[in-house]
């Protein structure tokens, strides 16, 4: 965002993001393959001659740059391995590896999948996977982009069943530097100031919850370096749902080299939507969005990247439809050049997660700008940063007024909490940049030619939108916790998968199921719902951790109420009770075989001393609830 000098020297599938993609795992997770993959190595940036010009840039008001592109050389035909399985099936692997990097993200200059291959990729401890990409991702332009992955090392793994070559080239590889954290810190999840407020927060956002789903994190390619923006899905009189995203003209141009970005540039763009915490509460880890690759110029407001003069306006036009499941909305607009009286702006800032901001005093004119000044709420203080560039500015009917284009407000020093923004006005935009249509929003919005002065929004997907939360998060080795739907809709049908070893159930239909986890580690958790002909999915990678340090559900009631002994023991276990409600027991390896399982109501004494020597865990339940004790068997 371009901040005015007032500021001075104050100054990231199933398992992760969510592409258009196909489900399946890569042959690597669920057999061992043979042989070492090989490494490509890339030397990392020069972070200090970076920082200094992001310092720099900052002052001239530049995007919010989050990583810097290395050159490189990567296909399957010179590097990696390539293996031959069972069943004509061919498997090629390759690591890709930067020491330092936050995150890590692939432009390819070549991409061609045949309808029998299958493309994934996924980081070093397989906790965050992508794909699989298929020849439904195909380009005609033959370029493509991958989401970042959290990681400073990830592999590529393509899996072809049949005869056929991909086209696979990679020429850079996006080093993310700043704006990833794959854990909550003490200034919140992401890089935003710490007086932002989540989308979801109550009551900031509740009459917003149709609108927040136009608004998209775009990460802007252009020639060696990429930036946060924002951007918002927006409707038009055909209300066809076509794929206009409108952000900011100066989030398109390079400045030092007096360019936009190119057709190529454009066609690796990455825009995410949905991504968002879940409540008010900042995540534990980086929750999963709904994300498209590649657009195209449709209008914008300069030649010459200038905001002098002009309301700062980029509309582009997305490759391929967003798909239905992603839900999202196509926010309205109102093209009257008269203040609103209060509203909101919803974004992205330093590329984190969707933030809320309220304006409750009416917007000034400023020419072709609309000044506004934001307020306090009930769960903070909402601004904007770099990376909310673009962003729509709403009014009370959720309509979009403008685009951010510049503005002074920040968290702190707390005079700036009263910092004005600004805002190119959509009324200007609309037919007042130029005349011809390349410089107006007016033949694109208005397809029809209706005249009309506003229009409301349209929803372009389901209304059926997956989303759970977990009772405890942080989990005791050997303990449960307790998941439940916190989505929208109606479910008919729910389909859970508890990732990981000694994880049980590893499956689920409930609404609400209890999972034990017997091992510590994080585990990812997915939940797909149905209503009708409607289906929506949610992944959170990485969403429980297990360890010594974790609680469980009604932990203390649990340990009171049982008692297991002798543990060790030589294979005759012997259990005490307290509660009748215990009814079930089960035995599992460290592995999560069950070897036993049995009704205390029929005995309270359990014989394993046909079982190997080691670790087990005895699982006792009532039937919804459950806990797990850590048991050694040595004879």
């Amino acid at each position: 965002m371009r901040k005015s000098i007032l500021i001075l020297c104050i100054l990231v599938s199933q398992f992760g993001f969510s592409q258009i993609s196909s489900d399946g795992i890569p042959v690597s997770f669920s057999q061992t393959l043979s042989r070492e993959v090989p490494t490509v190595e890339l030397v990392a940036p020069n972070i200090i001659t970076i920082e200094k010009e992001d310092n720099d840039n900052a002052l001239k008001g530049k995007p919010y740059r989050y990583a810097v592109q290395l050159d490189c050389d990567i296909d399957p035909s010179k590097d990696g391995l390539w293996e031959n399985l069972e069943n004509d099936i061919r498997v090629w692997r390759v690591n890709i590896k930067s020491e330092g990097a936050q995150a890590l993200g692939l432009y390819y200059d070549a991409f061609w999948l045949p309808s029998n291959g299958n493309l994934f990729i996924y980081n070093s401890d397989k906790t965050k996977l992508l794909g699989a990409y298929t020849n439904a991702n195909n380009h005609e332009s033959g370029f493509f982009a991958n989401e970042i992955i959290e990681d400073s090392e990830l592999t590529l793994e393509y899996v072809q069943k049949g005869e056929g070559q991909p086209i696979i080239h990679i020429n850079q590889v996006s080093y993310a530097y700043r704006s990833i954290n794959k854990a909550r810190s003490v200034s919140g999840f992401g890089d935003s100031e710490s007086c932002q407020v989540n989308v979801n927060c109550s009551p900031e956002g509740d009459d917003w919850q149709d609108v927040k789903r136009a608004v998209c994190r775009i990460s802007i390619k252009i020639g060696g370096n990429s930036y946060w923006c924002s951007g918002s899905f927006i409707n038009n009189t055909e209300q066809n749902c076509k794929p206009y995203i409108l952000t900011a003209d100066h989030c398109t141009f390079d400045d030092d080299n007096n360019a936009y970005a190119t057709t190529n540039d454009m066609n690796q763009w990455l825009f995410y939507f949905n991504y968002e915490a879940s409540e008010c509460e900042n995540p534990n880890s980086s929750p999963s969005s709904n994300t498209m690759t590649g657009c195209s110029k449709i209008s914008n407001s300069s030649a010459t990247g200038s905001i002098s003069g002009t309301s700062d306006f980029h509309l582009i036009e997305l490759n391929n439809e967003p798909p239905y499941d992603y839900g999202l909305f196509a926010a309205g607009w109102n093209r009257a050049n008269s203040a609103s009286t209060n509203g909101v702006g919803i974004h992205h800032p330093a590329g984190d997660i969707k933030k809320i901001s309220r304006y409750t005093q009416s917007a000034t004119s400023s020419g072709y700008d609309w000044r506004v000044k934001w307020a306090s709420t009930d769960n903070g203080h909402g601004v904007t940063e770099g990376g909310s560039s673009g962003s729509p500015l709403l009014n009370a009917n959720k309509q979009i007024v403008g685009d951010l284009s510049t503005g002074s407000s920040a968290c702190s020093p707390a005079f700036l909490l009263n910092g004005s923004d600004f805002y190119g006005k959509f009324s200007y935009s609309w037919d007042q940049n130029g005349n011809t249509s390349n410089r107006q929003l007016k033949p694109w919005l208005d397809p029809t030619n209706s005249g009309v002065t506003s229009l409301d929004g349209k929803v372009c997907g389901t209304s059926l939108f997956s989303n759970f939360k977990a009772s405890h998060t942080h989990v005791l080795t050997g303990y449960a916790t307790q998941f439940s739907y916190t989505g929208t809709g109606n479910p008919d049908s729910y389909e859970w998968t508890f990732y990981g070893a000694g994880v049980s159930p590893a499956n689920s239909n409930e609404p609400s199921p209890v999972v034990t986890y017997s091992n510590s580690g994080n585990f990812t958790v997915r939940l797909k719902v149905t209503e009708g002909d409607d289906e929506s999915s949610e992944i959170k990678s990485a969403y429980i951790l297990v360890d010594s340090e974790g609680s469980s559900i009604d932990l203390e009631e649990f340990k009171q109420s049982l008692n297991i002994y002798p543990n060790p023991t030589s294979g005759i276990i012997f259990v005490s009770k307290e509660n009748e409600d215990l009814t079930q027991v089960k035995v599992y390896t460290i592995l999560g075989k069950e070897v036993y399982s049995n009704n205390l109501l029929n005995s309270l004494k359990i014989d394993l001393s046909t079982k190997s020597n080691g670790v087990y865990f005895i699982e006792f339940s009532n039937g919804e609830e459950k806990i797990t004790e850590r048991l050694i068997l040595n004879r």
